[in-house]
């Protein structure tokens, strides 16, 4: 959720160069800072829906704090651009460690102030989308060439690790154990030592030299947003399998972005516990996206691309009516379930309990999750010509990210509405609408692409080059030039 642009050529993950690039001891400086400050963004996200939570009770005030998030990361990604190629990198990156840990123990002072408490997340968020272009910007500065795939790969893994450790585990622990208060501490400290972990890198200098940031160069940057917004736009709409790929990466983005807004709200109205609690859903979550990764690393290869997309999607959709329905079911199974939880021994009795159904049904959502993101992450990185894969990649990541905005907040919001009309109805009725909408996405795209071949072993991959024997077609990429 906190994620910075990735870079563009991340289709295979190589990490064959890992142990020589481990040997560089800028890199593993740069490396020990994304570390620490991505850990501290996911914690601190996970402190901060549990106090926003507590405060409102309103599920619709978490979607507001996660597009506190979100927003600046597309909003000032092209001034943070022009600010990364006017200055040292290097500094850029010291400032906005020191600059975040001073925000995050603002947050102490302000206690459950939540317009507060958005807007300095909304200056912790800015610095942090400052951060990442100049970190992207360092590691080919710190890195040899031949070692640049490795590098990248593991800067993408960590990404990834540190979502699931920081906001699935390490954050929701402090919360449940300790406060708020000791989060927003151990985060500052670890913004802190990020800091510390720059100061001994080497000048990273722009390759001209330029000064100052003026109007016209801002003005330019925020008119360049928009034109490649709509060279994207033209892209996918000229170029189908693309569309599909990024059409499958909206929806896992989105589910996952709902599920974190909801997820204290589920833990509350659901689970009966505590808004910190939402790990329950959260942490196996991570843990099965892990699970999934791994099986698509071991087997993934063996199975026709678009099977694994199409099998993910219609699970998922199982997976989430099954949240909706966990409660009243398991409701009308206790009087059954009760006598055999009473003869079990104290140590066993757990797992009939609801919450262990829905750690179980959030550990299947994790892997579905890697069933659908992984393949079309992959796909989408294969199918972009390499003549514009990095711009265009920047530019579907951001659309990717402003499309993922509205059912953030749609879906909390209406859960919030539901719940004045129906009191404790607007989760699981709003979880099983996603559930049906997410079925109904994946039986059309199951038809689809059964229908053209893309479940059989023996047919062509989605993201094969065209036939050079096929009539030739007006190429797509001539509009992304």
């Amino acid at each position: 959720m906190t994620h910075g642009e990735l870079p563009p050529d991340l289709g295979n993950q190589d990490l064959s160069g890992a142990g020589t690039v481990f040997r560089n001891r800028s890199f593993v400086l740069l490396w020990t800072a994304q570390l620490l400050s991505q850990l501290a963004s996911n914690m601190v996200l996970a402190a901060l829906m549990a106090v926003v939570f507590r405060a409102t009770g309103a599920n619709t005030a978490i979607a507001v704090l996660i597009l506190t998030f979100l927003v600046p990361a597309v909003a000032f990604s092209a001034l943070a651009g022009v600010l990364v190629e006017r200055s040292d990198a290097r500094l850029i990156m010291l400032a906005t460690n020191v600059l975040r840990a001073i925000g995050v123990v603002l947050f102490i002072f302000v206690g459950s102030n939540v317009p507060l408490i958005l807007l300095i997340n909304l200056f912790v968020a800015t610095m942090t989308a400052v951060f990442a272009p100049a970190e992207l910007t360092s590691i080919p500065r710190i890195v040899d060439r031949r070692h640049l795939m490795a590098a990248n790969s593991i800067f993408v893994l960590t990404i990834n690790a540190t979502f699931a450790i920081g906001f699935g585990f390490l954050g929701p622990l402090l919360l449940t154990t300790a406060s708020a208060n000791v989060v927003y501490i151990v985060v500052a400290v670890m913004f802190g030592l990020a800091a510390a972990a720059i100061v001994p890198l080497p000048a990273v200098i722009p390759d001209k030299a330029q000064h100052g940031i003026g109007g016209q160069e801002a003005g330019r940057a925020l008119r360049a947003v928009f034109d490649q917004v709509n060279e994207g736009i033209r892209f996918v709409r000229d170029n189908k399998k693309i569309a599909w790929s990024l059409a499958y990466l909206g929806i896992a983005a989105s589910l996952i972005g709902v599920m974190g807004a909801i997820g204290p709200g589920f833990a509350t109205d659901i689970l009966q516990l505590s808004p910190e609690d939402f790990f329950f859903i959260m942490g196996p979550a991570g843990l099965g996206a892990v699970m999934g990764i791994l099986f698509l690393n071991a087997y993934g290869k063996a199975i026709p691309r678009r099977l694994v997309i199409d099998i993910g999607l219609v699970a998922m959709g199982l997976t989430l009516i099954a949240l909706a329905v966990v409660k009243p079911i398991t409701g009308f199974l206790s009087p059954a379930v009760h006598p055999i939880e009473e003869n079990l021994p104290l140590a066993l009795s757990p797992i009939v309990s609801l919450i262990a159904v829905v750690v179980v049904i959030a550990v299947t959502a994790g892997v579905e999750y890697a069933f659908v993101a992984i393949p079309s992450q992959t796909a989408l990185q294969e199918e972009l010509p390499v003549n514009v894969r990095g711009r265009i990649f920047g530019i579907l990541n951001t659309l990717l990210s402003v499309a993922s905005f509205l059912p953030v907040i749609a879906a909390p919001l209406a859960a919030d509405v539901l719940n004045l009309l129906f009191p404790g109805a607007g989760i699981p009725w709003v979880m099983a609408i996603l559930g049906a909408i997410t079925l109904w996405a994946g039986f059309a795209s199951w038809r689809h692409n059964a229908s053209i071949g893309l479940h059989s072993s023996s047919a062509p991959p989605a993201d094969e080059p065209p036939d050079p024997s096929a009539p030739a077609r007006p190429d797509p990429r001539a509009n992304a030039q």
